[in-house]
């Protein structure tokens, strides 16, 4: 039993070593210096990056429960070593490109898979129920992996060039893949998957489409439905343009990854909060909240500006555990999966255009006035949501 019960902090310690990559905290400066690439470039890699997640999150679910979590981990890890390697190296924007690629085959391939492989483990020693707060510590080193990397991201490239934080970004995944090949043993679980077979005698878009007829019949849903995709809307901006206004306020590559870390520990401030005072938080208040938030930071637009974006960072996280908690009350557990397949698919497809939108306006305008029609659209989203939830105002997650 005692080696069992090892495989789990062994996990964790694989989720903390593939939260070190370097480059996340400097990935805009590296573009705009080596590849002469904006945020109308940083659009079409978003872009790209959603794409292949629509495309290839559920098959490659499907393939992990029928080939073996542990192999697909083995494959995502060794996707993102290769795509730092291709990403450091890219002498031009395509180049890039085909970095996000591998980029995105492992996100799809690894985030599903390692939240599987954690649940299967626990489950094959009959600790299910202590699920929650394994997670919940899985993601707390995580996080502390993504804080102190994106800090010394910055450091790191004034001293040793941009391109070498993409380079050093394989070590630690050299860790996790070792941890993988040597140390996590596939979990001796009987899978009776429903969800898998049914994806696979009817298609992945009847599938797809099933599952959004079952969001529809549900108002509870339709309502958890809406407020993820403005949610998209907070988040996608926020987290793949905010680089550009650390580099706004103060240039330097250590300050723009100081901050890019200091964003990450507050994101992690916020899931505890959502954990420790999870009955406290309506999320359709909360997103009207920060999209207020967001256009006063545009208006301000100084440094000043950054006590209020620690909000957002907060706010976004106790958003994402409302609404998750909802989703997951709402549905039954043969649905859960393909139902939330559905609403982020929905929130993925609508962020595209609008992702696009957003990079277009902060090129030829200005970053503060992108973020400023950024806020427009969230707040009126938001009064929509918080007035369609008034009579539902007294159910609390």
């Amino acid at each position: 039993m005692q080696s069992r019960r090892a495989q789990i902090p062994r996990l964790i310690a694989l989720h903390f070593f593939v939260g070190f990559v370097f480059w996340y905290g400097i990935e805009k400066i590296f573009l705009a210096s080596e590849l002469g690439i904006g945020p109308t470039g940083i659009a079409a890699i978003v872009a790209l990056y959603t794409v292949l997640t629509l495309v290839f999150d559920v098959p490659a679910g499907v393939i992990a429960d029928r080939w073996g979590r542990k192999r697909m981990l083995i494959v995502a890890v060794s996707c993102f070593i290769l795509a730092n390697i291709v990403l450091g190296g890219s002498p031009t924007f395509f180049v890039y490109m085909i970095g996000t690629v591998l980029w995105a085959l492992f996100s799809v391939s690894y985030n599903g898979t390692y939240e599987a492989i954690l649940f299967d483990s626990l489950k094959q020693e009959k600790r299910e129920k202590e699920f929650q707060k394994i997670d919940a510590w899985s993601r707390l080193f995580f996080m502390i992996g993504i804080v102190i990397s994106s800090i010394a991201s910055g450091f790191i490239a004034e001293w040793l060039g941009l391109r070498s934080v993409y380079f050093l970004s394989v070590i630690p995944f050299i860790f996790a893949l070792a941890t993988l090949i040597f140390f996590i043993r596939e979990p001796q679980v009987i899978h009776e998957d429903e969800e898998t077979e049914d994806i696979l005698k009817r298609g992945y878009v009847a599938h797809l489409g099933h599952a959004f007829k079952t969001v529809w019949k549900s108002s509870v849903l339709r309502l958890v439905m809406f407020g993820t995709i403005i949610l998209f809307f907070v988040q996608t901006p926020l987290y793949e343009f905010i680089q550009y206004v650390y580099i706004e306020l103060f240039q330097t590559p250590s300050l723009v990854g100081l901050y890019g870390g200091i964003g990450a520990l507050f994101t992690t401030l916020g899931f505890f909060i959502a954990i420790k005072r999870k009955n406290m938080f309506n999320p359709q208040f909360l997103l009207l909240l920060t999209g207020v938030a967001v256009a006063i930071i545009a208006l301000l637009a100084n440094v000043g500006s950054l006590f209020l974006l620690a909000f957002v960072f907060v706010a976004v996280s106790i958003i994402e555990n409302a609404l998750q908690t909802q989703l997951q009350h709402a549905t039954t557990s043969r649905a859960r999966a393909s139902v939330t397949s559905a609403v982020y698919f929905a929130g993925n497809v609508l962020i595209i255009p609008f992702i696009f939108i957003f990079g277009a306006i902060a090129q030829g305008q200005s970053i503060w006035f992108a973020y400023l029609i950024n806020a427009g659209v969230i707040v009126i989203m938001a009064l929509a949501y918080f007035v369609l939830t008034i009579p539902k105002r007294g159910m609390r997650v």
